[in-house]
């Protein structure tokens, strides 16, 4: 027999997927992830199958494959969602918010991003909360939304220098210190000029303080930034050396973003020194390397600094077959970003689908189960459900007292008014029950003609008085409403409880009980039959 991987540590794939993931290794992660999605497909278990693509999409982040991650986080958020997982939810759907931003699909980033912080939001954890608006921060940042990007990603600084225990800020100020790289491109192709860098330099100085905190990547994102900074200044010579020697600490993995932020850097160097044929090649570098990470943001920025190098070359040109080029990018990622919102539309109108079709198969078992418990012609408790409430409580012990009703001479009802006719006695019998009960009383119908109340916390007394003030509402019931001539009684015996009673024992004294309230109602109605026939004897004779 096999064994369940999930529960045995030394061939757990789930575990060995984790630890190398936690240790840095995301391409030794990859094949125990694989095998634990394989098993958790094989065991059926969705649980297990969304904490798999989860695993797996990080791992593809991680190894910078973005498609690969959007498609796996997606699926994994969806499964969370179903599961009410809203921790594994708000992790996948980082991942999402991630891979979509950078695949250069900001309205989905945004959204992804958006749910992610609302999530965090209602866990109320410090970590998850600061991650959340990093992630939407970085999402505003690729989409080039810089005030918003400044405005959540400050958050997300306060955030994480106020949580407990203290989290750097230091990946927030990072973010803080990319948009405002990116805005100032953006405002020197619409101006011609940059604006002062102070705000820059403000978010670079910040961050280096906290950079004994971050990574070696850290480190060479924000060398990369300051070197930019050194450029825009002027100070050429002090950016060559530093650019060298961050260009030897770039990431080993040649498809990584860094290396395509380093390519820009590289062009905005060699253009601050009329160094044409370089400023070119390294602004094709920044497309060629964003491509190889699936990066459309900075792929598209290399389009337009390639463009505007061109342009200060006094190649016009060749400066619109770029710009022309970057057009036809942004028209792709906006016919393809609108392909996957129609597939996401999609998923999501099956998924409301489906929980409109569990919502009608609930619905249906409820109604099943109604029917299973409930008499279809009364509308009363049926035999099934009376004894099910019944014997739980006489076994909860108390006083508890028990009523048969039986209608009086209803086969000749039926016989001499109609089986329909004799539908509807039954059917208004049992409304007068229902108005004559307590709330937490239980009516019933046990068959054809017989009902019974189960009277909670009533003594015999009170079970009586009960029976008299039904029998009363019955006989003075206008049944002419329902046939001509009809005239409808009921016979009811009630039992209390007694020690060692069972149901069956309570019920048979109950109905020894009907069966003599029965009798005692003919013999009345014989005695009243011969004083009739008497009297009318005596009124016929002469005086």
């Amino acid at each position: 027999m096999r064994s369940d991987p999930f529960l045995d540590p030394h061939s757990d794939p789930s575990r060995q997927a984790r630890a190398a993931l936690l240790a840095g290794d995301a391409v030794a992660a990859q094949a125990p992830g694989e095998e634990w999605l394989l098993l958790a497909l094989e065991e059926g278990d969705e649980a297990q199958r969304a904490q798999a693509l989860l695993h797996l999409a990080r791992c593809d982040r991680v190894l910078h494959r973005p498609g690969e991650a959007r498609a796996r986080s997606e699926l994994a958020a969806r499964l969370f969602r179903q599961q009410g997982d809203a921790v594994g939810e708000a992790g996948a759907l980082s991942v999402l918010a991630h891979s979509a931003s950078t695949a250069g699909h900001h309205e989905e980033a945004i959204e992804a991003a958006l749910l992610g912080l609302r999530l965090a939001q209602s866990r109320g954890d410090g970590a998850t909360l600061v991650v959340a608006l990093q992630d939407l921060g970085a999402c505003h940042v690729w989409a080039r939304n810089f005030d918003k990007a400044a405005e959540v990603l400050r958050q997300a600084a306060d955030a994480a220098n106020a949580s407990k225990p203290r989290i750097s800020p230091l990946i927030a100020c990072l973010w803080l210190a990319l948009g405002s790289l990116l805005a100032y491109a953006g405002e020197r192709e619409q101006r011609g000029q940059l604006p002062p860098l102070g705000p820059l330099e403000g978010h670079l100085i910040n961050a280096r303080h906290l950079l004994s905190e971050g990574d070696a990547e850290s480190h060479c994102w924000w060398t990369l930034m300051q070197t930019m900074a050194q450029i825009w200044k002027g100070a050429t010579a002090y950016a060559q050396p530093e650019l060298q020697q961050t260009l030897a600490q770039l990431p080993e993995q040649e498809r990584h973003w860094l290396v395509a932020l380093a390519g820009w850097v590289q062009a905005e160097l060699a253009w601050a020194r009329r160094l044409w044929p370089q400023a070119r090649r390294a602004a094709a570098q920044t497309v060629t390397a964003a491509d190889a990470v699936q990066h459309e943001p900075l792929a598209q920025l290399g389009e337009l600094i390639a463009s505007q190098i061109e342009e200060q070359q006094g190649q016009p040109q060749r400066a619109l077959q770029r710009m022309r080029a970057l057009r036809e990018r942004e028209a792709r990622v906006r016919i393809a970003s609108l392909a996957s919102r129609e597939a996401t539309v999609q998923w999501q109108l099956d998924a409301r689908r489906s929980e409109r079709d569990r919502a009608q198969l609930a619905d249906e078992a409820l109604r099943l189960e109604k029917l299973s418990m409930e008499d279809p012609l009364t509308e009363l408790a049926n035999r099934r459900s009376f004894e099910d409430h019944a014997r739980a409580q006489l076994a909860g012990g108390g006083v508890v007292s028990l009523a048969l009703i039986d209608v009086d001479h209803f086969k000749q009802v039926n016989d001499r008014h109609s089986h329909l006719v004799g539908d509807q006695v039954l059917s208004q019998i049992a409304r007068l029950m229902r108005q004559h009960v307590r709330e937490h009383d239980i009516a019933a119908r046990l068959a054809g003609d017989e009902f019974v109340l189960l009277l909670r916390g009533a003594t015999e007394e009170i079970a009586q008085q009960a029976c008299l003030r039904l029998d009363e509402a019955v006989r003075k019931h206008d049944w002419s409403t329902v046939s001509e001539g009809l005239q409808v009684s009921i016979s009811i015996g009630a039992a209390q409880r007694q020690e060692g009673d069972t149901l069956e024992t309570l019920m048979a004294r109950s109905d020894a009980a009907m069966y003599a309230a029965k009798r005692e109602r003919k013999s009345a109605a014989m005695a009243g039959t011969w004083l009739t026939d008497e009297s009318e004897g005596e009124g016929d004779s002469p005086d």
